[in-house]
């Protein structure tokens, strides 16, 4: 049977088995990971008789059962939906615009400005620009 490309859903199911010894837990937690489709299991609880199993299309009511079966007493108490961790937003470095202020009768201001696109960045307009730091240019 084909299903397409439909993505799995990862479940966490939660069953409460009576295990009163190291035995009977290691046997709990032999039978449902060699179960179909289990990733993973633990052991939880106040009284650590609770076992969470992980998994993708995992039969619970048939897992139930077999803990039945082989170890003792099981119920189960819950079944969640896994949700996959979700990524941090990247944060995009926002657009710089000169400030209207910056820009006062058509004269610049001399203020230095966060987002200065010509490196001026405190240097007045009326300073003269340096062109070459060789004082041995032949061009000028």
């Amino acid at each position: 049977m084909f299903r397409g490309f439909s993505t799995f859903v990862q479940q966490k199911i939660l069953i409460r088995v009576s295990m009163t010894d190291d035995k009977t837990r290691a046997k709990a937690m032999k039978t449902a990971v060699q179960f179909k489709g289990v990733s993973g299991a633990e052991i939880k609880g106040d009284h650590m008789n609770q076992i969470e199993v992980t998994g993708v299309e995992v039969d619970m009511i048939c897992l139930t059962n077999t803990l039945r079966k082989k170890v003792g007493f099981a119920e189960l108490v819950s079944v969640n939906k896994v949700e996959p961790p979700k990524k941090p937003e990247e944060k995009k470095p926002e657009p710089c615009y000169q400030p209207w202020h910056y820009y006062t009768y058509g004269v610049p201001s001399s203020s230095p400005h966060p987002c200065d696109p010509y490196g001026y960045n405190g240097r007045g307009y009326t300073e003269e620009p340096v062109y070459n730091h060789e004082p041995n240019c032949r061009i000028m």
